[in-house]
């Protein structure tokens, strides 16, 4: 298997990893973490803090921030957003066909997105453990933390991909579709399903971590089947337009 999604910069590749524009997207979103890291640290030394009765709620804070850029970074990247456009299909609105849908979603697709999701963590790193640090948190919870931002992420990467192929680049209805999903599932689920709230874990996991476990257990399960859901629409989605294509270039020649 050839991995385009390192090298190719076209529109045949919803977003290779060294692009420029990924680059981009993903260092200014490391720039509005880091800029919210340094608002919120707290003025009061750590040990202060604690003396006082006082839980630091900056690790809550910093994951939260991380989450939301972190998501729409892979939302963007699932439904081809960030990679560089062509006259042709900027001026005349076409989509061309992507290695992502033109090799088999389990040999390709899927695995691109696993390793990019992890990929784009990377660069967070340094600030949420910065975070974590200046909340006094365990290295367990902070494994569990990051475990909710890319679980979260991927699932965002998914539904991405899922309104690229149903609607395709172009489609003013598939971005507008993508976003509404994500701010469901990352927002409003608070109001009605908080169990399954990414933020509200996150709180949790900074407030009372000892306590957090189930809930934590529950949104990971939860996540983890809709993520399985969504490799299999995908795939199934993938695997139609190849044998359509295939079926076109028959009866073409």
């Amino acid at each position: 298997m050839k991995f385009y999604f390192l090298t190719d910069e076209s529109e045949k590749s919803l977003a290779p990893f060294f692009s420029n524009y990924v680059l981009e997207a993903v260092m200014a979103g490391v720039a509005i973490v880091g800029a919210l890291l340094v608002l919120f640290w707290s003025r009061r030394l750590l040990p202060e803090l604690i003396a006082a009765g006082d839980a630091p709620t900056i690790a809550f804070l910093i994951f939260a921030a991380t989450l939301i850029v972190y998501s729409y970074l892979n939302l963007c990247c699932g439904g081809g957003d960030l990679v560089r456009r062509s006259y042709h299909m900027i001026y005349y609105d076409t989509d061309k066909a992507t290695h992502e849908n033109e090799i088999a979603f389990y040999r390709y697709g899927m695995i691109e997105f696993f390793l990019h999701t992890i990929l784009l963590l990377l660069p967070f790193l340094p600030l949420l453990s910065l975070a974590a640090f200046g909340s006094a948190i365990s290295m367990v919870t902070f494994i569990m933390a990051v475990s909710v931002l890319l679980a979260t992420s991927l699932l965002c990467r998914l539904s991405g991909f899922l309104a690229y192929l149903i609607w395709g680049r172009s489609s003013a209805l598939g971005y507008f579709a993508a976003r509404a999903l994500m701010i469901f599932f990352v927002l409003a689920t608070i109001f009605f399903a908080p169990l399954i709230n990414p933020l509200r874990i996150l709180y949790l996991l900074n407030k009372s971590p000892d306590s957090a476990g189930h809930e934590f257990a529950i949104y990971m399960a939860v996540v983890s089947v809709n993520i399985l859901i969504l490799i299999l629409v995908n795939n199934a989605l993938v695997n139609r337009h190849i044998n359509k294509s295939s079926g076109s270039e028959v009866l073409g020649s």
